[in-house]
């Protein structure tokens, strides 16, 4: 059946994401190549919170005064055009054909970092239930669950839980973002057991001054994980956050 699959995907287009003209895929050649462009530009990066660094350093400086309860971070791309657009229309005009567009995105240019993941556990950061009704999915779970990993690796939706916070962490500067992500997510009951002495992964689509992924991973190793990565759709570079 595949000719008809191709067939079809030609013959019923859909819209490259990106740039919104009818195409076989979800994201077309060209603007794959411009993402490509794009990575290329990437310089030295710390190698825990992947911000960008000198080329004699290992670690940025704020890793190194105070390192994050989080041990790595992976990323497809910085937080800027041409794919800040389509996270939007992912997350404020629910067009979940996106969510497959950026797992597609993320096989294509970290294979080697699929085929290589030694996770036990893949969970999503979480949403709060508010956000979770208002929106109906969550969108790191979306992207997550059409990663190419091995089939070792657990995925689980809702391992962990988000108490509502009432100001959005877009209007937040760091150290009121840090404050907001205090006590802010919780182990689901009875769920400690399937993280203790595992390597967690953490996904989420933008990460900014890495307190959401900080609070979590202090969490995970609180209730027993022995290591905890993450990987984020976007990093938000530091003059920006």
């Amino acid at each position: 059946m595949s000719w008809l699959h191709t067939a079809t995907q030609y013959l019923i287009p859909t819209l490259c994401m990106v740039c919104e003209q009818p195409q076989a895929e979800i994201v077309c050649d060209p603007c794959r190549d411009r993402i490509a462009q794009n990575r290329r530009k990437f310089g030295p990066a710390c190698l825990v919170c992947a911000l960008p660094i000198k080329p004699h350093q290992s670690l940025c400086m704020q890793c190194e005064q105070t390192k994050p309860a989080f041990d790595r971070v992976t990323y497809l791309d910085l937080y800027q055009e041409p794919l800040r657009y389509p996270l939007h229309l992912l997350k404020y005009q629910k067009r979940l054909a996106c969510a497959s567009g950026f797992a597609l995105l993320w096989n294509t240019f970290h294979q080697h970092t699929l085929k290589t993941c030694d996770a036990d556990v893949l969970i999503p950061v979480p949403i709060s239930p508010t956000k979770l009704a208002a929106r109906g999915f969550n969108q790191a779970w979306e992207i997550a669950k059409r990663f190419d990993l091995p089939k070792s690796v657990i995925r689980i939706p809702n391992l962990m839980v988000c108490h509502a916070v009432h100001t959005a962490q877009a209007s937040l500067n760091r150290a009121e973002r840090a404050i907001s992500t205090q006590d802010r997510f919780a182990l689901k009951e009875g769920a400690a057991s399937m993280i203790r002495d595992r390597h967690i992964l953490i996904v989420d689509d933008v990460m900014t001054t890495g307190s959401t992924i900080h609070s979590l991973a202090a969490t995970l190793k609180q209730s027993g994980a022995k290591r905890v990565s993450a990987w984020t759709i976007f990093r938000t570079p530091p003059w920006e956050s």
